[in-house]
């Protein structure tokens, strides 16, 4: 895998989570998870090898709602395992369960902005 490719896949219930350990089998500088739309709980993460993990609900007129806690959880977990974590949106969905412009729903989640981004290692030229 080139230095500059960052490796990633989607994880957006429990039963796609054996594509963590493909992922994490895979040699590259940087593996993320994209946890989106985060659909039901993901339940326990081994989170060993993986550098991001993104999070954010669903979007469009047929969206389902996020679970304010399925994203919690997955923030805890990643505050444990000291991997960088990135609350992206609400989606259609608010934290309050309201159904609107995603934009109005935007990103906060236990009070703050989690913009975290992986540690880049320094690559070679």
């Amino acid at each position: 895998m080139p230095t500059n490719v960052w490796l990633g896949v989607t994880v957006e219930h429990e039963k796609t989570k054996h594509r963590i350990d493909i992922l994490r089998n895979i040699d590259a500088n940087i593996r993320f998870l994209s946890i989106e739309p985060l659909i039901s709980d993901v339940g326990k993460l081994d989170l060993d090898g993986i550098h991001w993990v993104i999070v954010g609900g669903e979007s469009g007129v047929k969206a389902r709602p996020m679970n304010p806690q399925w994203a919690i959880n997955v923030q805890q977990q990643c505050s444990q395992q000291n991997v960088a974590f990135f609350f992206k949106q609400w989606g259609t969905w608010g934290e309050d369960g309201i159904k609107r412009n995603k934009k109005k729903n935007g990103s906060i989640l236990l009070g703050k902005e989690w913009k975290e981004e992986p540690k880049i290692k320094a690559i070679a030229i």
